[in-house]
């Protein structure tokens, strides 16, 4: 009496196995994913000189502590220029070189080569030129016998430019002997390069060194010359250096 059933579930079992069920595309559609992007506008926050990631801004600090006026806004924009600092010194009658402090940051006791930094959110890759200008020689604010430091010249050594991003580089070059009035090259980039966020940092962190007469942390690639027949007043000598961002003029 049971042999019927016995022969119903194997039969069951083998059909299940032996015909299995397969769905089949009988027609498609596609539809479209879209994004545009236009020329940025804001002012982007400093970066790191030697790991520049706009995910992690810093907020570097003069050298006397206060903070550095903002970067200026737009798509073609300076963001951010070290100031320098050259030390307190004994007066000396002989040829001087001061190296500069290093870039000094809020909150942090880290301390980094001096850099400029551009960033080109134009979306053109139409290129850009960096120059810089010394507005006039160091001065006494004070305005003594000797007011001006007469033959002072800064150079900027070593330049490295950097980026997060996967654009070409621009070229950027040493500036020596800079003087008051005339302006001087620091980074061509040429059309198709220098897109995104640039740091042009001079030396490395490994290249900074402890100054003498209690400077503190120094950059050989930052310094200033003094003649040593320039007389010097027993005072404090300033200058303004003027960053200058253009694009390059198309022909």
């Amino acid at each position: 009496m049971r042999k019927p059933l016995l022969l119903s579930m194997a039969f069951v079992l083998t059909a299940s196995v032996a015909f299995p069920v397969i769905a089949h595309a009988d027609t498609t559609y596609d539809s479209n994913g879209t994004i545009g992007f236009v020329p940025g506008t804001g002012v982007t926050p400093p970066v790191n000189p030697e790991n520049p990631d706009p995910n992690s801004p810093v907020s570097p600090i003069n050298p006397d502590g206060t903070t550095p006026q903002p970067g200026t806004p737009g798509p073609l924009s300076i963001d951010f220029a070290s100031s320098f600092d050259f030390g307190t010194h004994p007066i000396s009658n002989k040829d001087q070189t001061y190296n500069a402090k290093a870039q000094s940051y809020s909150g942090t006791t880290v301390e980094t080569p001096n850099y400029v930094q551009v960033t080109d959110n134009r979306g053109t890759n139409a290129g850009w030129i960096l120059k810089v200008e010394e507005n006039g020689q160091f001065t006494e604010t004070t305005k003594g016998v000797n007011p001006e430091l007469k033959g002072a010249m800064i150079s900027l050594k070593n330049p490295l430019p950097n980026s997060n991003g996967d654009a070409t580089a621009p070229n950027a070059q040493a500036a020596f002997n800079i003087t008051p009035g005339q302006e001087t090259v620091i980074a061509t980039a040429a059309e198709g390069t220098g897109a995104g966020t640039w740091t042009i940092h001079w030396g490395t962190t490994s290249d900074l060194t402890q100054g003498s007469d209690n400077e503190g942390t120094v950059s050989p690639d930052v310094q200033l010359f003094v003649p040593g027949s320039t007389v010097k007043d027993a005072a404090t000598y300033t200058t303004t250096l003027n960053w200058i961002l253009a694009q390059l003029p198309t022909n």
